[in-house]
């Protein structure tokens, strides 16, 4: 299996700045080298082109998000922030992730922000057959223009994504159609504004909570995602041998997009992000999950989003995600 990792530098979706320089780095921190595992060939696709930007851009996202702050109990519907470098950034990820899926490649994006998914989505959802969502994140991103206390397009990917949002977010997909909403998951939401709370119920997606996910397992919770058979909670060795015969029917229902924003951790385990948010998955739940999904074979993209290392502290988020890569690439091996 071919594993293509590209960078996405980009904190126009935000407010820190700190976000352009996550891919750069993680790849500094020995990101290929974590990667590493029996039949895997890792390549690095370098990063997609991002307009520049300064501190000096960030000043009308900071006063947005204040006024976000202010306005959670009003009727507010502000301008999107940065709307056209958000597109234009979204539109570069999809034609890096319909490259690489043509070339045979798994795409992982690295990125600084959520909104890449906004690109990802639009290219995935060109490729043939069903696709099944996986989003951990401390927040539900399912904000529209409609619903946004601030305007920052940040908390809005996840609901652009599922065709949902401003016509100019919705028109990277080009016109393809949008995931089914019984088939998007998101995982740990714990810090969901009014509005989202309405959409998630009227988008129909699924929304795991926290503890609905640490009571039943991570593998337990990836088998219901999957809907798979019980020999999906078989050991990932003896699962890779079994889904020759007893999984394949299963298997080959959907393939899956796995999107992880690192704040779905709990911020005493990984400092390093935008939004920090109380509680939150082990790193250990997290690469368990994501292990699982991937030992299925079904993971057709993945992304690793809204690190912030301008944050970390002692090198604890960096190590946590390299915990969660090493799982996946240890997954994918047995997977291919």
């Amino acid at each position: 299996m071919k594993v293509r990792v590209i960078g996405v530098p980009s904190a126009w979706g935000t407010k820190e700045l700190g976000a352009r320089r996550t891919p750069g780095l993680l790849r500094e921190a020995g990101l290929l080298d974590w990667l590493a595992a029996p039949g895997l060939q890792v390549e690095d696709g370098g990063d997609v082109p991002v307009p520049p930007q300064t501190e000096d851009d960030l000043w009308e996202a900071r006063a947005a998000a204040q006024r976000g702050d202010q306005a959670l109990t009003t009727d507010f519907a502000p301008d999107l922030i940065h709307l056209d470098e958000v597109v234009a950034m979204a539109t570069a990820v999809r034609e890096a992730v319909a490259a690489s899926l043509r070339d045979g490649a798994l795409p992982l994006l690295i990125g600084g922000e959520c909104c890449l998914s906004i690109g990802v989505g639009a290219a995935l959802a060109q490729q043939p057959g069903p696709l099944t969502t996986v989003w951990l994140d401390a927040h539900g991103d399912v904000n529209t223009p409609e619903t946004s206390p601030s305007g920052l397009i940040t908390g809005m990917p996840f609901a652009a994504y599922l065709g949902h949002g401003h016509p100019a977010l919705l028109a990277v997909g080009k016109g393809a159609p949008r995931p089914a909403p019984e088939h998007a998951w998101l995982l740990g939401g714990r810090d969901l504004d009014p509005g989202e709370v309405t959409n998630l119920a009227s988008f129909g997606l699924h929304h795991l909570t926290l503890d609905e996910v640490v009571a039943a397992g991570p593998e337990a919770a990836a088998a219901e995602i999957l809907a798979l058979p019980e020999a999906a909670m078989m050991p990932p060795e003896a699962r890779a041998t079994a889904r020759e015969v007893e999984l394949r029917p299963a298997l080959l229902r959907s393939r899956v997009y796995l999107h992880f924003d690192v704040d779905a951790l709990d911020p005493e385990q990984a400092p390093g992000v935008h939004y920090r948010v109380p509680g939150g998955f082990q790193p250990g739940d997290v690469a368990t999950l994501a292990g699982y999904l991937c030992a299925s074979g079904r993971v057709g993209a993945m992304a690793v989003a809204s690190a912030n290392l301008d944050h970390d502290r002692d090198g604890l988020t960096v190590a946590a995600i390299r915990e969660v890569l090493v799982s996946i690439a240890d997954a994918l091996s047995l997977a291919d």
